[in-house]
């Protein structure tokens, strides 16, 4: 179930104004210019998981959006089924117009994790669950709840893989990030901080380290970060 809220109230609970089309589309856009940033990440996270291509494997998508995470996990397994969680009506969408390609491969389940709980309607359990650009809008016990529900949604032997932002270690190393991010994106280095590492509503951040504990606390296993891209990570682990 989705909580009908509108303003500053939507924007406190879900970071970003999902519930408007135009915004949506807009962010939408913005993401597929950016790909390239993350291509590493995705293509790692693709080769961790511990499976042969031809398994018919069940997959969950945490805060699929448009469904590009899922789309990477289908086209890599051509067997797989995936299930998309989101919030948002208008990504559901525009989700119906990208995934349509798969057919009943995919399914769109609209639903709010923001609490740290799954809904009950998802038709686990799933063999892994991915993540990206999502779980930044949980507080860290919230992050901690949604963890633990993913570990017991999981198959044994599957995984969890969150590409999100994570935290600088320290002030030196956020301005560090703010200017590389700048030169990354050819801007100069002064003006628009291209790292958010906080004070956005809706928006939380831990630590690296902090956030591995999450999902070790949760009780994954050979929990790492298998990437990393100034405050861009790929962090994940095991279910034994």
């Amino acid at each position: 179930m989705v909580q009908r809220l509108t303003g500053q109230d939507y924007l406190e609970r879900y970071g970003h104004a999902w519930n408007e089309p135009e915004l949506a589309r807009e962010y939408v856009e913005r993401t597929d210019r950016d790909a390239n940033q993350r291509e590493d990440g995705f293509k790692i996270m693709i080769g961790l998981l511990p499976f042969d291509s031809d398994q018919a494997l069940h997959v969950l998508d945490v805060g699929t959006g448009q469904g590009a995470v899922a789309a990477l996990v289908l086209d890599a397994f051509p067997n797989a089924t995936a299930v998309g969680l989101d919030v948002s009506e208008p990504m559901m969408e525009i989700a119906g117009e990208r995934m349509a390609r798969f057919g009943d491969r995919f399914r769109y389940v609209l639903g709010d994790f923001v609490d740290g709980t799954l809904p009950p309607d998802l038709g686990g359990p799933f063999d892994v669950a991915v993540s990206s650009r999502a779980i930044h809008h949980l507080p860290t016990d919230k992050k901690q709840r949604l963890y633990r529900e993913l570990y017991q949604s999981l198959k044994p032997g599957g995984g969890v893989f969150n590409l999100d932002s994570v935290a600088p270690p320290d002030d030196v190393l956020r301005q560090r990030y703010r200017e590389a991010g700048r030169v990354i994106r050819g801007q100069p280095r002064t003006g628009e901080s291209a790292y958010r590492g906080g004070g956005l509503p809706g928006h939380y951040y831990e630590k690296l380290d902090e956030h591995m504990d999450l999902l070790r606390n949760a009780g994954f296993t050979s929990v790492d970060c298998f990437w990393k891209r100034l405050g861009m990570t790929l962090l994940g682990g095991y279910k034994a």
